[in-house]
């Protein structure tokens, strides 16, 4: 089978569609952004003094953070994911929860003072051996630098008041390449690992490259086999402004990318991104096709 245009999109290529999109989707929704119900999960990286590989620049989270708050109620995660379990989901105001994948040692530096000036919460994942490392799967992208992963002594420093700590597996590799028995090491392992080294219980986790193994998926969800069961739910990079309980083991999540504009973030937040949850769903759909023919 040869490579499907629909998952070999870069970023360049989505903000071309979506600016030729935009128009006619105000024609046909409306102004989407004053919909009520959201349940929008934010998914950064790092942050730095400038514009970097991976990180936005802190000047930029900040205005960020404030936009957000003047429409949005900016919650921790854990506020967010007890709305969707809720037997009564909250859904005439909008919620946002702001979440750091990698933890790099430029969150405490410099996301970590603006999200205390805003008094906003973060969630932060962690690839555990990676602790006190580097991004080492980073490297050969374009643009690549080298960013430092906080050590185990600066996640117990990280104000428990302003900041959760996650899990991101252990090696932060692809989870559709691993057997199960790496699969489940990958998720039960990292979050002992973290519980026992931070003194903290670890309530999430947020899946590397966003997927799952198609095959090991019921064994995910499965009562009695499930490897996420010591977690309330997982995070993935699937795209969407809304979330469900249906959600709960795989969160959609909007990825602020290290080359969006303010506007870019703004279209973002305001649905005009929203025709990728249609083109992630064909690509899904493709793979799982895919991988029943090979």
């Amino acid at each position: 089978m040869v490579e499907n245009p629909i998952l070999s999109m870069n970023e360049k290529t989505i903000k071309s569609v979506t600016s030729i999109l935009k128009p006619v989707g105000k024609i046909i929704t409306g102004d989407s952004s004053r919909r009520t119900g959201q349940k929008v999960i934010l998914m950064y990286h790092g942050i730095s003094k400038q514009p970097a590989f991976n990180c936005i620049p802190a000047s930029l989270f900040e205005k960020h953070l404030a936009w957000l708050k003047e429409r949005y109620t900016v919650v921790p995660l854990s506020v967010l994911v007890e709305n969707l379990v809720s037997p009564v989901p909250t859904n005439a105001m909008n919620l946002a929860a702001i979440t750091f994948d990698d933890c790099y040692v430029n969150f405490a530096e410099l996301a970590l003072p603006v999200l205390q000036r805003y008094n906003v919460h973060a969630t932060v994942f962690l690839p555990t051996a990676k602790a006190g490392y580097y991004n080492d799967w980073d490297e050969g992208m374009a643009g690549y630098r080298k960013m430092e992963i906080m050590s185990y002594d600066m996640l117990r420093q990280l104000p428990g008041t302003v900041v959760e700590i996650g899990s991101h597996g252990i090696s932060h590799c692809p989870l559709n390449r691993l057997t199960y028995g790496e699969l489940e090491k990958e998720m039960v392992q990292s979050r002992i690992d973290i519980e026992k080294n931070t003194g903290r219980k670890v309530q999430f986790f947020a899946v590397p490259f966003g997927m799952y193994p198609v095959k090991y998926r019921h064994k995910l969800y499965d009562d009695h086999n499930c490897l996420l069961g010591g977690y309330r739910a997982a995070c993935g990079s699937s795209w969407g402004r809304y979330n469900t309980v249906k959600d709960i083991h795989l969160l959609r999540r909007i990825t602020i990318a290290d080359s969006d504009s303010f506007d870019d973030f703004r279209d973002k937040l305001n649905g005009h991104y929203d025709w990728l949850v249609a083109k992630e769903s064909i690509g899904r759909y493709y793979k799982i096709m895919k991988s029943w023919l090979l």
